[in-house]
């Protein structure tokens, strides 16, 4: 390809809100453009790596024997109510109407539709295990879109699913799918971290996502230093020691207070003491419009998807001022117990510290001594709070939790009956009777996946793509053209290059100086970068040199046919 003709050219400037590197080096490089909030499209460049990334995906998903086909990304409502999904989904969910008045979901993710799919075939238990996939567009109405193709509201996935006669059946397929994830991080050089993680909206009590590390990353997640165990910042479980285990419990008192002590920090400049003395207190609205109240240490804070799960619902809102008049209370002043209207769910950590301090605030008193079991007790106790960066691991009681910050690479769940139960997705078992199938569900976005590889392997001037996705084997670069003898040389070199099937993309403009063609060269960041010159021309041939390396030399031609076959050699 003539870069004179390619449709989408370099920019000088990034977008003014680009925070990551592969958002502000794809949109200068050409290879993609927004046409509206969270929604991107492929330039010629950007397509051509997307589809080597598809190639390879769907390459890996043959070689499992995963098989592939595709379902309407119009779903009818009524699968995704069987499980109760739209309201899972929420405000994400996308409907249209036809002029059948039918309600149709606009494809979020699959699972039910798959469901149904295997459903109208009855299995047989010879049939299984079934596994399938496809390449379908998603649409989620994302509220927070960010990083152009990393968080977005239209999207590209491979979503694939198997379905099982049993538990054991069912593990041993899930994990070709996680050894088959683990393998194409590998390919596409990103180094995964697989994390127990919470399956949302998916459903299903088991998921794991494969993090990618970058210090710019939207989820949090956690790595032990001693078991190498690891979790996300939902799933992880947070250590729950005995803080004062040897200290008496004092009689419960109602003490004088400052109306002034309001917060945490108010506690601490009046008593003196550290912040896991304090009993804390927050209010939520869940999705099923009720209020609850969680109550914890004071130097810990509320994990909002351990307390939806805990509570069995879909999203938790923080209460609002009218929602704190409805129980008759305010910010400050939330009681620990009595308060008439709410639920209350307490952590785990409330039966590890003796004589807490607050739980009764009001404008001049609180109260002193308090005992979780004495002096107050919770129909529900559970984990509910954050882990935190050093946090002693409370799998292994050993090492440290290290948090680190990454981006969701893919995905993988065990989703067991959350789909065949509500929806009778059956088979026959060998003594013909009819049993729920088991399902897992396993993604990976094609554009977060093609932002992540430039997350990963760029410089300050641009891309470093590694060699199985660059859009283009070698970027070659004609300096001097109007020189008849260095354009004669560019023009033959450019046509044996191809005729040798090495994808080559020419920068033939004549309109443009020497530093342009470099800084565009590095910064659409192909491997190898041929230059012919008149400077060349007079050392011997054709400057050679690679775009993760500094230095170059100059080849004749011949041995330039060689030396870039070779380097794309498997």
């Amino acid at each position: 390809m003539r870069y004179s003709r390619l449709f989408g050219k370099t920019q000088k400037t990034a977008p003014s809100d680009a925070v990551l590197s592969s958002h502000k080096f794809l949109y200068q490089a050409g290879f993609i453009r927004r046409f509206s909030t969270g929604r991107w499209s492929f330039l010629p460049l950007g397509l051509k790596v997307w589809q080597k990334i598809f190639s390879i995906i769907e390459k890996e998903m043959d070689a499992i024997d995963a098989q592939r086909l595709v379902v309407p990304f119009l779903h009818p409502i009524e699968i995704w109510k069987k499980t109760n999904r739209d309201q899972a989904f929420g405000e994400e969910m996308l409907f249209v109407n036809d002029h059948y008045d039918q309600t149709f979901a606009l494809g979020a993710t699959a699972e039910g539709m798959m469901a149904e799919l295997v459903k109208m075939f009855s299995p047989s238990y010879k049939d299984l295990p079934l596994e399938i996939y496809q390449f379908s567009s998603k649409f989620r109405d994302d509220k927070r879109p960010r990083g152009a193709l990393m968080r977005v509201r239209e999207f590209m996935m491979k979503d694939a699913y198997s379905f099982c006669a049993d538990k054991k059946q069912f593990e041993k397929s899930y994990q070709k799918f996680y050894n088959s994830y683990s393998k194409l991080a590998k390919i596409f050089n990103l180094k995964a971290t697989p994390v127990l993680a919470d399956s949302g909206a998916i459903g299903g009590a088991v998921s794991h996502e494969f993090m990618v590390e970058t210090e710019k990353g939207d989820n949090s997640y956690f790595v032990c230093s001693h078991c190498k165990k690891a979790w996300n910042q939902e799933r992880c479980p947070a250590h729950k020691p005995h803080l004062n285990k040897t200290e008496k419990e004092k009689p419960f008192k109602i003490t004088d207070q400052p109306q002034w002590v309001m917060t945490m920090e108010d506690n601490v400049r009046h008593y003196e003491e550290p912040l896991w003395r304090y009993l804390k207190n927050v209010v939520y609205k869940g999705s099923d419009k009720k209020l609850y109240i969680a109550s914890l240490r004071g130097d810990q804070d509320v994990n909002e998807t351990k307390l939806a799960r805990c509570l069995g619902l879909h999203s938790l809102d923080p209460a609002t001022d009218k929602d704190l008049e409805k129980l008759d209370t305010k910010h400050g002043y939330v009681h620990s117990w009595g308060q008439k209207g709410a639920t209350y769910v307490g952590d785990i950590g409330l039966t590890k510290v003796k004589n807490f301090i607050g739980g009764q605030k009001e404008d001049k008193t609180d109260s002193i001594n308090v005992n979780y079991g004495r002096d107050f007790e919770y129909k529900h106790l559970a984990d509910i709070v954050e882990a935190k960066d050093g946090d002693t691991c409370a799998e292994c009681k050993k090492g440290n939790l290290e948090e680190k910050k990454g981006i969701e690479w893919g995905h993988t769940f065990n989703i067991g009956h959350f789909y065949s139960k509500p929806q009778e997705c059956n088979f026959t078992n060998k003594s013909g009777q009819e049993k729920p199938l088991w399902m897992g569900s396993y993604g990976i976005g094609i554009g977060r996946c093609l932002a992540l590889i430039v997350e990963k392997h760029h410089d300050d001037k641009g891309i470093i793509w590694p060699k199985n996705v660059t859009p283009y084997h070698v970027h070659l670069l004609g300096l001097d053209l109007s020189n008849e003898k260095v354009k004669k040389e560019a023009e033959s070199l450019y046509k044996k290059l191809k005729e040798a099937g090495i994808d080559v993309l020419y920068d033939d403009r004549l309109d443009s100086t020497a530093g342009e063609k470099f800084a565009d060269a590095d910064l659409i960041g192909i491997p190898v970068r041929l230059l012919v010159s008149q400077r060349s021309l007079k050392e011997g041939g054709i400057e050679h040199k690679l775009r993760s390396q500094k230095d170059s030399q100059i080849l004749s031609s011949e041995k330039i046919l060689k030396t870039c076959q070779k380097h794309y050699e498997k």
